[in-house]
């Protein structure tokens, strides 16, 4: 038993090097670098979980030949330990999902901390200086091919709101994140123990039976209208922050849940794969189609088109009284 655990942290830990400088060159190391070590602990324990973390961040680092990738693994590491341990102690999901927000966090905090170390500088005002400099270099290139009128004026308009939606939406963006990496790692963790013939990973409804209920339209509205209003009239900061967030949160919660409405329905016409991806792609280049999936889940949440909320056993039921009174006669 502990030369098979020694051999499985081995091969992890090979994984995890191969996978850390990989999510260097694609940019994406919350995705992948913490599936091999949560595998690992949960099928392993806590103790070889450290190890091929430490040796894994060793070697990535000789292979790499900088530091910067050994920080990496130890860094995402730390979502893979954490998420593998609640795994291992048999966590309901909604703990995995607060186990994982939670450790994400965490990790990103010492991203920030670690840029502002070495860098040397404030990576939020470094986000924004490149944004700026990137609106300013599509505004002129359009400039320069002619483009004018409402293109240029969606620019501007960008280039002012998105700075301040940054600062003042920051913990909602970073919230939406950490959902979104902690729920694609369970998901891929998941498949992977599946695949391994471990089917005890708890998970939820499925994905067409997302949704979202009717009162949160409350928040979003909220949201809309403060977040519509101080881009036109000054209002007090800690209304313009509350009102930001939640626009975020649940402009994004529902545009999750907007989709599972439409996959609901895709599924139910039979539409093929190829129209799915089609209407998708065009769903996030039409503004106004985006919004009006986003109303019209927004109306999901009350009056519940899927008929989700209809009790199972009705039917039973009535059948039941049929045969009562058949016996009856």
């Amino acid at each position: 038993m502990k030369t098979r655990s020694l051999t499985e942290g081995a091969m992890l830990g090979a994984i995890t090097v191969l996978v850390a400088i990989l999510g260097e060159y694609i940019g994406i190391p919350s995705v992948i670098v913490p599936i091999p070590l949560m595998l690992l602990v949960y099928r392993q324990g806590f103790q070889y979980g450290i190890l091929a973390a430490v040796t894994a961040a060793l070697i990535s680092s000789l292979v790499a030949g900088h530091v910067f990738s050994g920080l990496t693994i130890i860094i995402w590491g730390f979502v893979g330990v954490a998420v593998g341990m609640a795994l291992r102690e048999k966590f309901s999901f909604p703990k995995l999902m607060v186990v994982g927000i939670a450790s994400n966090l965490v990790v990103i905090g010492l991203n920030f901390l670690l840029y502002s170390l070495i860098i040397g500088g404030n990576i939020l005002s470094d986000m924004l200086a490149m944004f700026s400099e990137a609106i300013d270099q599509a505004i002129q290139m359009s400039e320069s091919m002619g483009v004018t009128g409402q293109v240029l004026q969606q620019y501007q308009a960008l280039q002012s709101f998105v700075p301040t939606a940054l600062r003042v939406g920051l913990p909602s963006m970073l919230l939406v994140y950490a959902v979104s990496m902690s729920y694609i790692n369970l998901a891929i963790g998941r498949a992977i123990l599946k695949r391994l013939g471990d089917t005890s990973t708890p998970w939820i409804v499925p994905f067409t039976k997302w949704r979202i209920p009717g009162y949160f339209g409350l928040l979003f509205a909220f949201g809309l209208i403060v977040t519509t209003m101080s881009q036109i009239v000054e209002i007090p900061p800690w209304l313009q922050f509350l009102g930001l967030n939640l626009f975020f949160i649940s402009f994004y919660s529902y545009l999750v849940a907007g989709i599972s409405l439409a996959w609901y329905y895709f599924q139910k016409k039979n539409v093929p794969t190829i129209f799915r991806v089609l209407l998708l792609m065009l769903l996030f280049t039409t503004q106004l189609l985006l919004l009006l999936l986003i109303f019209l889940t927004v109306a999901d949440g009350v009056f519940d088109f899927r008929r989700l909320n209809a009790p199972e056993d009705e039917p039973i039921e009535v059948e039941h009284q049929e045969t009562d009174r058949d016996e009856e006669d």
